[in-house]
């Protein structure tokens, strides 16, 4: 789920261009997606239904034109354990204030496989998360990149406390430290950093969200 501003979209009514919006993004690989999907069709009339049967490759790609190459981007996640109350109103009143068509305030339910492994299944951690959330912004060159940093860091800020401590490793930014890349792997990390020492002692395999060697 996002909430954001209309894109200029071919797909969007011209009247809503540029107004706040609350979409969903929806994948059904079941066997009854009428029956499954009903409780999200009954819950009003969109603006844009763009639900249908197509191919995995089309549904997986449907946002690549949200973030084109040549902009900037910058972002902060957090996994929940839960949506509280206290936690959907801190992420609504900053997305609220999202201050371009750009910029995106995301909620994804992530439960299912990863929650149905042990902590030490594999390199993935955080299993005890069942949704991912985040603030982006994204501007041009020269644009007002730094209203669009204000406004993630703020809205990471309301949302950390809801956190269960974890993050995304893929939503980091070269500012997160070495702190953060722990917390992404949780439990997993320091014997990744003992595999990282049999494997890459000298830590070649660097330019990365890195996990330096344990030392010997």
């Amino acid at each position: 789920m996002t909430i954001r501003p209309a894109p200029p979209a071919p797909f969007v009514p011209t009247p809503w261009h540029g107004k706040l919006v609350i979409g969903m993004l929806v994948c059904h690989s079941g066997r009854d997606p009428q029956t499954d999907l009903a409780p999200v069709r009954g819950l009003g009339n969109p603006i844009v239904d763009l639900v249908m049967e197509k191919p995995y490759v089309a549904q997986q790609s449907m946002l690549d034109g949200a973030e084109p190459k040549g902009l900037n981007y910058y972002w902060k996640s957090e996994f929940l354990p839960e949506l509280s109350t206290g936690f959907l109103d801190a992420f609504r009143d900053d997305a609220l204030m999202a201050p371009s068509p750009l910029s995106n305030s995301v909620i994804f339910h992530i439960g299912g496989a990863l929650n149905e492994r042990a902590d030490d299944d594999g390199a993935v951690g955080n299993r005890g998360a069942r949704y991912l959330t985040g603030f982006a912004g994204a501007w041009p060159e020269g644009g007002a990149g730094e209203e669009q940093v204000a406004w993630v860091r703020e809205g990471w800020k309301r949302i950390r406390p809801f956190s269960t401590g974890g993050n995304y490793v893929n939503f980091q930014v070269a500012e997160d430290d070495s702190a953060r890349i722990a917390d992404a792997y949780g439990k997993n990390h320091e014997r990744l950093r003992r595999i990282k020492a049999s494997f890459d002692p000298e830590n070649l395999f660097r330019v990365n969200r890195n996990i330096t060697p344990a030392a010997s």
